[in-house]
């Protein structure tokens, strides 16, 4: 049990390092003027009004790197809002999730 806890944990850092990267270097290619492919990386704040690329690849980068500081530690996995545990499915789809459904879809309403 402990060894698949272990391999879930490795396989959610390599995504988010691959996610880190991606989003890093649609940031990059932004800040030098170019077209950002935006489309491939499913920004979580699409939603909010008013924020320019930079700020939602900003944002994005920021969500991933509190993904990685607190992976294998008590609080990864916990939704920011009402500090439930988000399913291990979401999880291993989505390893940077930070809210579960009923949230996000509370905050989404807000706009």
């Amino acid at each position: 049990m402990q060894q698949q806890e272990q391999a879930r944990l490795e396989r959610r850092r390599r995504d988010l390092m691959r996610k880190g990267m991606a989003v890093n270097q649609a940031l990059v290619t932004l800040k030098a003027n170019q077209n950002a492919k935006l489309l491939d990386l499913k920004l979580p704040h699409e939603r909010k009004p008013g924020m320019t690329k930079e700020e939602k690849l900003r944002r994005f980068l920021d969500q991933i790197i509190r993904a990685q500081r607190s992976l294998g530690t008590d609080a990864y996995g916990i939704c920011v809002d009402c500090q439930q545990p988000l399913p291990q499915a979401a999880l291993d789809d989505t390893p940077w999730l930070e809210q579960c459904d009923g949230c996000a879809a509370k905050e989404s309403t807000d706009f």
